[in-house]
Parts: structure tokens; C-alpha cells; sequence
């Protein structure tokens, strides 16, 4: 076996971490999002979307495509502090 295929089969440790750190931040957030929510602002069932989100390519896929703007509170309303 040669030491440089071996080397350039698996990245360095810390690129591994830091892609394990990114790919569950996105899965944090793209399922947090689900929870919080409302079903009628996320484009197609919410089931479909909690389970594609499991995985980082899905989650990014949620982020970007499974979520629908939510119209913005009246200018005359008051925002609760």
C-alpha cells in the first residue's frame, strides 16, 4: 500500500470534525425551523420535510427550497417585548 494513496483517500481529522460540526448545525436548524413553524408556511407536507431533514443535503435542500416567506406583522400592529 503506498502512503500517498492512503493520504489522499481520507482528510485530515480536523476537516472531518469541523464537516461533522457543520452537517449537524444545519440538521439543528433546518429541523427546529419544522417545529416552530406553522404547517401553511412550508411548501408540501411537514412529515416529508422532517424526515429529508435528517440528512445535511436535505436540510440545505429545506432551507432553501421547503420554506415559504411568512407575511410580515401590520405596520400598525404592535410587536409584543
Amino acid at each position: 500500500m503506498n502512503s500517498s494513496n492512503e493520504a489522499e483517500r481520507r482528510p485530515p481529522p480536523i476537516q472531518m470534525a469541523i464537516g461533522w460540526i457543520v452537517a449537524a448545525l444545519l440538521i439543528f436548524l433546518a429541523q427546529r425551523d419544522l417545529r416552530r413553524r406553522p404547517p401553511e408556511a412550508v411548501r408540501g407536507p411537514v412529515a416529508m420535510w422532517r424526515l429529508v431533514a435528517g440528512i445535511p443535503p436535505g436540510a440545505v435542500a429545506y432551507l432553501i427550497l421547503g420554506r415559504r416567506r411568512m407575511s410580515s406583522p401590520d405596520a400598525d400592529t404592535p410587536i409584543p417585548a
